[in-house]
């Protein structure tokens, strides 16, 4: 029922905003259609008597449409857009898969049919795009990163690979974020109560330090002002609650007994999905 209200919902976005579509949807050459001219003719055909195959061998679907730019228009809606009037994937599974790679823009994107959300949901579309396509395309090397990114679809559609290759590892670099911003505050907290010192600006100068760490590691600039505000705050309210209480620490400052509470990780994925799934990404 759910699949049925999605199918329903998404024709009728496409009823109402297809006259508004200003990227002209090109003919087909097969699995494989390059109007950018970004592969050679050999790598063009490998790919497509490998697209072949699979489609032989599984029934699904997989195209590929290479263009120079789309003029503006929305690398999400102009894959399911090209994907909906190619006709990709069995109507009576739509277990087809669209891919469109905007060569001068820089961007791509993995459409997925609704057959195939449950083998490719967004998370691992964005995975694969991160890891096994873009690596290459950043080195120039297309032919290679869209047959890493075929090579692993056709894993995770089989079932040999599965969404946690991508699970643990943000779960790794979001656990190691909260540890870190769970020391910075820790350390403030320290260094206001051994250090005695009077000036609270010192905190908001620790907090930017681990910002820019942060940005280093992870590349969030938004962390920069948000850690040094906390800084300050923090060694504000420490430094005057030392001051109120003539160096007697309180509790929540280390000086007495209570219980902390735990600190949680977070996670999650963003995507562009739409109707039938999928994701996008750059390089």
């Amino acid at each position: 029922m759910k699949s049925m209200f999605k199918i329903f919902l998404s024709t009728v976005l496409l009823t109402f905003t297809g006259t508004a579509f200003a990227f002209e949807v090109p003919p087909n050459d097969g699995y494989v259609t390059d109007i950018a001219n970004v592969l050679s003719p050999d790598q063009e055909s490998a790919l497509e008597s490998d697209l072949t195959a699979y489609q032989n061998e599984t029934s699904n679907e997989i195209a590929i449409l290479i263009v120079e730019t789309l003029e503006g228009e929305s690398i999400a809606d102009a894959a399911v857009e090209i994907g909906r009037k190619w006709g990709v994937g069995q109507a009576d599974f739509n277990n087809g898969i669209m891919i469109v790679i905007a060569y001068a823009d820089r961007k791509l994107f993995i459409a997925t049919g609704y057959g195939m959300e449950g083998a490719v949901p967004d998370i691992v579309a964005k995975g694969i795009i991160d890891e096994d396509i873009t690596p290459y395309f950043k080195q120039g090397k297309y032919f290679e990163g869209i047959s890493a990114g075929i090579s692993a679809l056709k894993k995770h559609i089989g079932g040999e690979y599965t969404a946690e290759r991508f699970k643990k590892k943000k779960s790794d670099s979001s656990g190691a974020a909260w540890i870190f911003f769970v020391c910075f505050i820790l350390l403030q907290w320290l260094s206001a109560i051994f250090a005695r010192t009077k000036s609270w600006w010192l905190g908001g100068i620790v907090g930017s330090v681990a910002g820019i760490i942060l940005v280093m590691i992870y590349s969030w600039w938004i962390s920069i002002p948000i850690l040094a505000l906390i800084g300050f705050l923090l060694d504000y309210a420490v430094s005057q609650n030392y001051k109120k209480n003539r160096g007697k620490a309180s509790w929540w400052a280390g000086g007495g007994g209570g219980r902390g509470g735990s600190s949680g990780g977070f996670g999650g994925f963003s995507g562009g999905s739409f109707g039938g799934g999928g994701s996008g990404g750059g390089w």
